[in-house]
């Protein structure tokens, strides 16, 4: 048992880094290719933090565990809301302007609503997971023009372009950009094989369902990234950061990390994910913009309930989640 918490601790900690290299090179070469800057930063809104859900959630689809496939794409955007952003508005005393929320939460909760939408009806096939993708690119499409005609998303994406590439010393050079490539994509691949092994084992060992361990120990894992960034960004000051961070995570892993799962293997919706665990993950995304409705910021309360919350969803699904099965 020991043995297996510190293989997952290993393969979360490889996973995560190579993650980070991988993001540096791909920003580096970006900019040497001279895309701009607004461009760059947001793709790496939401997508550089994503890598770890879409390789685990990738790994799992090749190797037939949907349940782990699925169950961390719910889980993190769950986790995203509830602990993340909870987090932040408890200990950081955050404050979210309501422009931020407007333009990148109404977005956000529509697409997690479309999703339901389409897991109420149909499991993720390779034809609904081109749908997915399609719906991705779309988002991503949308983001870049709303960000070239307000201010804050501008902003906010350059800065996080700027923080992707201000945090290491990463020369010029084309052969740096592919070492970080060459290095990081075979720890990734290894890393996330790794992490699928060792959560399957844990869950076999502990007695539960792949599903829960999914959806509680992986999606975390997979959520440090934007947990770390989330925290420094908001520490700095940098609000409108973190709320778009997060919340364009959410909706690549609503439609990119379940479309790339679809795409590459059947995903079938289990009864819980569509009667507990997606409608979890719409209500605490509704507790975080519910005082938007009275024209007021999320504060210290809407943190408290939402790590309540969440606290509660996962403890729910160690006391109660059997009654799905």
């Amino acid at each position: 048992m020991a043995w297996l918490a510190v293989q997952f601790i290993i393969g979360v900690l490889l996973l995560n880094k190579s993650a980070d290299w991988f993001v540096r090179g791909a920003s580096r070469l970006a900019e040497l290719l001279g895309l701009p800057r607004l461009v760059i930063g947001v793709v790496l809104v939401g997508f550089a933090t994503e890598l770890p859900e879409f390789a685990v959630s990738i790994a799992a689809s090749w190797a037939g565990h949907s349940e782990i496939a699925l169950g961390n794409a719910i889980g993190s955007n769950s986790c995203n809301t509830g602990l993340i952003l909870g987090l932040c508005l408890v200990c950081l005393n955050a404050r979210f302007e309501t422009v931020w929320l407007r333009d990148y939460g109404i977005p956000m909760l529509l697409s997690c609503a479309v999703m339901y939408l389409l897991a109420i009806f149909w499991d993720v096939s390779r034809f609904m997971g081109f749908l997915y993708l399609l719906l991705c690119a779309a988002y991503f499409a949308w983001m870049a023009a709303l960000a070239k005609r307000e201010p804050v998303l501008a902003r906010s994406a350059e800065e996080w372009a700027d923080e992707v590439e201000g945090s290491k010393n990463i020369h010029r050079e084309w052969y740096v950009v592919g070492l970080l490539f060459v290095i990081s994509l075979p720890i990734i691949w290894l890393s996330s094989k790794w992490l699928l092994a060792s959560s399957i084992q844990l869950a076999q060992l502990l007695g539960i369902s792949e599903s829960v361990i999914a959806l509680t120990l992986v999606s975390v894992g997979t959520s440090l990234p934007e947990l770390a960034t989330s925290w420094a960004a908001s520490r700095r000051g940098h609000y409108d950061t973190s709320v778009g961070l997060i919340m364009g995570s959410i909706v690549y892993n609503a439609f990119g990390v379940i479309g790339c799962s679809g795409v590459i293997h059947l995903q079938p919706y289990t009864a819980a994910h569509r009667l507990y665990d997606i409608p979890v993950m719409i209500l605490i995304q509704i507790i975080l913009l519910a005082p938007v409705l009275w024209n007021r910021s999320p504060g210290r309360k809407t943190g408290y309930a939402l790590l309540i919350v969440y606290g509660l969803y996962v403890y729910s699904l160690f006391t109660l989640y059997g009654i799905f099965s």
